[in-house]
């Protein structure tokens, strides 16, 4: 069936999946997220329909809707038992395959990040447990959730927050008892001088999304943070490399507030060439009582593009002196040219204009 959705699940069984959930609600919309699994935590139909690396192109689950879950569950003497499941944001599938077909071989999932799940007092753990999926597999296809479950992309801001209320501190600790304090971070991206979100490019050969300027132009990077209780003081940090940018290679934000916001400048310096970079943005939040914090570490590839527009008028600017100064030259060579002046003053005086252009153009 069609209809049937890709669920991921992400669970308290490590630290690092807990933060993968932290990340998830961060991320841009379109940034691109990979999640993994050994095959014996897939269901039959999922896994059926994982085409194998290198033999064939996905097909079937290409542009599947996602659902990202956060599963809180406990260990016991017969293994793990499942708790409560929190979905927390969809995604459209770009790319999945397995590395074979035996237990142990791994499957792989990309996909692009996109709407979160809406909150309306469902209690979506009895929803779940209605699934015979329920305590068996960690990635399945299912017909759980609906379009109803998805909030608009302008209620998202809305829809995170609700998100965050609903996790309950009981369900962000460890199998061993370790109680975590987390920070909540809504993450923007990066946005044009007229304020419009840039969409992340997807690059296929690295699976990875990357977000694409033009050298000299100016860009914002904002994102908000959220706290259920009142944290201690936590810093957060945008660092970026100060050979590819002119504003500050490091942002600082300190605050001690349950909610903020912020908006930093980036603008990148005239290039010789086209160049990759990144963007890293990283929360530094300290332990909480006899919480331990969870920061979140993100990166954001840049590929900044030279303005060839701009290239060609400098080009142009030196052709157009060349063209004066040869005229002269040619006065003097050739006394009777009597149309020298005419390459001269059109030389010299498109030579002008091209610099004034390029110096209003540079700043």
């Amino acid at each position: 069936m069609t209809n049937k959705w890709i669920y991921l699940m992400s669970s308290n069984s490590t630290e690092e999946y807990i933060i993968d959930i932290l990340e998830m609600l961060a991320m841009p919309f379109g940034s691109v997220q990979h999640f993994r699994y050994q095959l014996k935590w897939l269901d039959k139909e999922l896994r059926s329909k994982l085409p194998v690396e290198g033999l064939s192109q996905t097909s079937e689950l290409k542009n599947r809707r996602v659902v990202i879950c956060y599963l809180y569950q406990e260990k016991s003497d017969s293994g793990w038992q499942w708790v409560a499941v929190y979905p927390i944001r969809t995604g459209i599938l770009i790319d999945a395959y397995k590395t074979g077909d035996k237990e142990e071989d791994i499957s792989h999932f990309y996909f692009k990040v996109n709407n979160y799940i809406s909150y309306k007092r469902q209690d979506f753990t009895n929803t779940f447990k209605n699934c015979e999926k329920w305590g068996k597999f960690y990635a399945f296809l299912d017909t759980i959730l609906n379009d109803e479950h998805i909030a608009k992309k302008e209620h998202s801001k809305s829809a995170f927050h609700t998100i965050c209320n609903s996790l309950s501190f009981e369900h962000l600790k460890s199998p061993e008892g370790n109680e975590y304090f987390p920070i909540y971070c809504f993450v923007d991206g990066l946005r044009d001088r007229k304020g419009e979100i840039l969409v992340p490019k997807y690059d296929p050969l690295t699976h990875k999304s990357f977000h694409e300027i033009a050298e000299g132009e100016y860009y914002s990077f904002g994102f908000s943070t959220y706290f259920i209780l009142p944290p201690p003081q936590y810093k957060i940090e945008l660092v970026s490399d100060e050979k590819v940018f002119s504003s500050p290679d490091i942002y600082e934000l300190k605050a001690s507030s349950r909610y903020d916001e912020e908006s930093w400048a980036i603008v990148s310096r005239f290039l010789e060439r086209d160049i990759w970079t990144s963007l890293f943005f990283k929360t530094q939040l300290p332990d909480k009582d006899s919480k331990e914090s969870l920061n979140i570490h993100l990166k954001f590839p840049i590929r900044v593009k030279r303005k060839i527009l701009y290239r060609v008028i400098d080009v142009a600017s030196d052709i157009c002196l060349v063209i004066g100064t040869g005229a002269i030259a040619l006065k003097a060579a050739v006394p009777q040219n009597t149309w020298w002046h005419l390459p001269a003053i059109f030389g010299y005086a498109a030579f002008a204009i091209c610099k004034i252009i390029i110096k209003f153009w540079r700043g």
